[in-house]
C-alpha cells in the first residue's frame, strides 16, 4: 500500500502543548508520536496524546448543517443554514437590541478562531456580551506563565498547589519528578486527595476543601515573621507592604488551624522550605483560580519572595486554548492582548481597521449570560465549542435558560448536550483537520497544521465565522488564517512579531508571548479569613472535583475516544473506606451523589486516596455531569465559580432504582 505522511501539529488534549506528529494514511490518523523537536515534551507523549485522538474518527462527528424542525434535527445545506443563522439573529437584534444577543466562545478553539469570533461578535452583532469557558477555572484574563515548562528541573523547591499536574498536565507532572528524583528538589504538595505527587512529596499539606488563601497567608505570615525575606528590596519594589503585613496580623496560627485543619508547624515547615531556596516554583490550577483570594495570595508570595529571577508561577489552564481565547479578546470587557476596552485609543485603533463602532461598556461574564437568558434579558445566543450544559455548574439552571431563548445556534464536532437544545446547529472541523495556532500556559504560541480534510461537510470555525459574517453584509476579507495571525500580530502588542513563518521556522524563536507584569507591582490585601466550605445539614461529605489521566475537559471528545474509554469505561466517585463502611457501600456498587441542586449516578471507588469526609470525581463525564450538583456562586474578584467543591450525600442505589 501506499505509505503514510506525517505531519506536525499540536496534541489538543490539555494546556501544555505538546508537539505531536501523526502519521496519516488513507485519510486516517494511523499512528502518534511525540515531535522530537518540540521544546515541551523533547520526544514523550502521555497516554492521552498516543492514544487519545482517536475521536476524530468518531461515527458521532457532525458531518452536515442541522436545522430543528417541530422538535427533530433536518440535514440542511450551508447556503440554507447560514441564511437562518443570519435572519435568526437579524430578528433578535430588531426586537431586543444587540444587548439581547451574546455569544460564547472556546479555550479548545484556535487564536484565529476565537479572534474572528469576537470581532463577529462586537462588529456584526454590535455586543460586548462575549465570553470563553476558561472563566471557568478562574484565569479569564491573566497573564501567562512566567517561565517556560523546563524551568521547573531547575528548581530547589517545588509548591504544588490546587493542581494535580500528573492528570491535568501530564507533561508538568514528569518535569516536577524528574526535579525531584534526579536534582533532589524538594516537593510541597498542598491538596486535600493523595494525588501522585503527594506520594513524593518531602511535605504533603491536606487542607480542608477551599481553604488554600488561607494556608498561602499563613505561609506569607511565616516570612514576614521569621524575617525570611529581603524587606527592603520589597520595599523598593512593591507598594504597600506596611499594608499587608498588618492585615496578615489577622491570620493567627490559631485561626488558620481551625479553618485549613492543618497544623501550623507544617504551614511554618513549608514557608520556611520556600523562603529559603534560591530558586523556587508554584505550580498551580483551577482550585486556586477559582479562589480569587487564592489568586491574590498567591502573588503576594511570589512578591514577597521573588525567588531566583523573578519567581516561577505556573497557571495550569484546562484546554488546549485556554490561554490564548483570552489572549485574543475573547473577554467581555477586553479587546484583543487585554487592551481596556475603556481605552478610547485603543477602540480608535480596532475601529479603523474593522471599519465599526465599538461600545464602550463591558459585556456579560459567560454565567451572567445564563443568569441574563433565565431571565429574558438575552434573547438569543452563539456557542462556539463549549458545552455548557454539562461544563458549567447547576446543569439544570442552564438547560432551563437556554430553553428559554428564541435563538440558539451551536456549532460543534458533536451533538453535545448542548446542541441538542439549538435551533440551528454548525459543523466544526476538529483539531487535525486544520490550520491555526494554540497558546499554551507557558505563553508559547505554536502552529496546528492540517492533517487531514474536513470530514464530511464541516469547517474549521474561522471559516463558518467568515461565512456567518458575509450572510450578514460584514465582510471579513481574509483568505487564511496566515492573514488572520497577520492582523492579530498587527493590532496586538502582545502578539507583535508573531507569524506563520517564524514559527514554521525551527530555531530561531521560542514563541514564547512576553506577558510583562506591570512594572508597578503592590501587594493584594485580604480582609478576612475564609471559611472551609462546610458541609450542610442532610449533605455530610464534600465533593471534590479533578482531572483524571484518562478523560480530558468536559469529556465531549474524550467521552468519544473509544481507547481512552477502554482504560476507563465508567464514571465513578472515590469514597473513602471509613465513609464507605458507615453507609454499608462497597467497591464496584451503584450509588447516588446529591446535593440540593442536582444528583448524578456512578460508580463507587473504594480507596485511601480521599480522606474521610470527603470524595472525588472528574468533570470529564458527560453523562454524568458533575458540576450539576454544584450551585451558581461566582467569585467576585475572578468572576469565577466556586466549582471545586461542595457539600454532598451519598447513598447505595438498589437495584430496582
Amino acid at each position: 500500500g501506499t505509505s503514510a505522511t506525517r505531519v506536525r501539529t499540536i496534541c489538543p488534549s490539555c494546556s501544555c502543548g505538546c508537539g505531536i506528529s501523526f502519521d496519516v494514511k488513507g485519510g486516517r490518523l494511523v499512528r502518534a508520536r511525540p515531535d522530537v523537536d518540540s521544546p515541551i515534551n523533547k520526544g514523550t507523549l502521555c497516554i492521552r496524546g498516543s492514544y487519545g485522538y482517536d475521536f476524530v474518527h468518531s461515527p458521532e462527528r457532525l458531518t452536515t448543517p442541522l436545522v430543528k424542525v417541530n422538535g427533530n434535527f433536518e440535514v440542511v445545506s450551508w447556503e440554507e443554514a447560514l441564511k437562518m443563522v443570519a435572519d435568526g439573529f437579524k430578528r433578535v437584534k430588531e426586537t431586543g437590541g444587540s444587548s439581547s444577543l451574546a455569544v460564547l466562545g472556546s479555550s479548545r478553539c484556535t487564536n484565529e478562531d476565537n479572534y474572528l469570533l469576537q470581532r463577529f461578535a462586537r462588529c456584526v452583532l454590535g455586543t460586548n456580551n462575549i465570553d470563553n469557558g476558561s472563566r471557568l477555572y478562574g484565569f479569564a484574563g491573566f497573564g501567562g506563565s512566567t517561565k517556560p515548562i523546563g524551568d521547573i528541573e531547575e528548581a530547589q523547591v517545588i509548591l504544588v498547589i490546587g493542581a494535580d499536574p500528573t492528570s491535568s498536565a501530564p507533561l508538568v507532572g514528569y518535569a516536577i519528578r524528574r526535579a525531584v528524583r534526579q536534582r533532589g528538589a524538594k516537593l510541597v504538595v498542598v491538596d486535600p486527595r493523595q494525588t501522585v505527587l503527594a506520594s513524593w512529596a518531602h511535605l504533603w499539606l491536606q487542607p480542608k476543601a477551599g481553604t488554600d488563601a488561607a494556608l498561602i497567608n499563613g505561609m506569607a505570615r511565616t516570612i514576614i515573621e521569621e524575617k525570611l525575606f529581603d524587606k527592603d528590596s520589597v520595599i523598593k519594589r512593591v507598594d504597600n507592604f506596611e499594608a499587608l503585613a498588618k492585615a496578615l496580623q489577622g491570620f493567627t496560627a490559631e485561626n488558620i488551624e481551625g479553618v485549613t485543619g492543618v497544623k501550623w508547624v507544617d504551614i511554618v515547615q513549608a514557608a520556611k522550605l520556600f523562603a529559603g531556596a534560591k530558586k523556587a516554583s508554584i505550580v498551580c490550577g483551577s482550585g486556586v483560580g477559582q479562589q480569587g483570594d487564592g489568586m491574590a495570595a498567591l502573588a503576594n508570595l511570589v512578591l514577597l519572595t521573588d525567588t531566583g529571577d523573578g519567581g516561577c508561577l505556573y497557571m495550569l489552564q484546562q484546554d488546549s486554548n485556554g490561554q490564548g481565547a483570552c489572549d485574543m479578546g475573547s473577554l467581555p470587557d477586553y479587546l484583543p492582548g487585554y487592551q481596556p476596552l475603556i481605552d478610547a485609543k485603543v477602540r480608535e485603533k480596532f475601529e479603523a481597521r474593522w471599519g465599526c463602532r465599538l461600545l464602550t461598556e463591558a459585556g456579560l461574564t459567560a454565567f451572567e449570560m445564563v443568569k441574563a437568558a433565565k431571565s429574558g434579558s438575552i434573547r438569543g445566543m452563539y456557542i462556539v465549542g463549549e458545552n455548557p450544559v454539562v461544563s458549567f455548574p447547576n446543569s439544570d439552571v442552564v438547560r432551563q435558560a437556554l430553553e428559554s431563548l428564541d435563538f440558539l445556534v451551536v456549532q460543534d464536532m458533536f451533538l453535545t448536550e448542548t446542541a441538542k437544545l439549538a435551533k440551528v446547529v454548525l459543523p466544526a472541523a476538529s483539531f487535525a483537520e486544520r490550520e491555526g495556532t494554540f497558546t499554551n500556559f507557558e505563553g508559547r504560541v505554536q502552529r496546528l497544521r492540517k492533517a487531514l480534510n474536513p470530514l464530511g461537510d464541516s469547517l474549521p470555525d474561522w471559516e463558518i465565522i467568515l461565512r456567518l459574517a458575509d450572510n450578514m453584509d460584514y465582510s471579513m476579507a481574509y483568505l487564511s488564517s496566515k492573514e488572520v495571525m497577520d492582523e492579530i500580530a498587527e493590532l496586538v502588542p502582545l502578539y507583535g512579531g508573531v507569524s506563520y513563518a517564524k514559527l514554521d521556522a525551527k530555531g530561531l524563536w521560542d514563541g514564547r508571548v512576553n506577558y510583562r507584569p506591570s512594572e508597578h507591582k503592590h501587594f493584594s490585601l485580604l480582609e478576612q479569613v475564609p471559611r472551609p466550605i462546610g458541609s450542610g445539614d442532610g449533605f455530610p461529605l464534600t465533593l471534590l472535583v479533578g482531572s483524571v489521566l484518562y478523560q480530558f475537559g468536559a469529556g465531549t471528545r474524550s467521552s468519544r475516544s473509544a481507547r481512552l474509554k477502554k482504560f476507563m469505561p465508567e464514571a465513578f466517585v472515590e469514597v473513602n473506606s471509613a465513609d464507605a463502611k458507615k453507609l454499608k457501600v462497597k467497591d464496584g456498587d451503584k450509588v447516588r451523589l446529591s446535593s440540593p441542586v442536582g444528583q448524578v449516578i456512578v460508580e463507587a471507588r473504594i480507596t485511601g486516596a480521599v480522606s474521610k469526609g470527603n470524595v472525588f470525581m472528574s468533570a470529564s463525564w458527560p453523562e454524568a455531569p458533575v458540576f450539576g450538583l454544584f450551585d451558581f456562586v461566582a467569585d467576585n474578584q475572578t468572576k469565577a465559580l466556586a466549582v471545586k467543591s461542595c457539600s454532598v450525600k451519598l447513598e447505595r442505589v438498589s437495584a430496582d432504582d
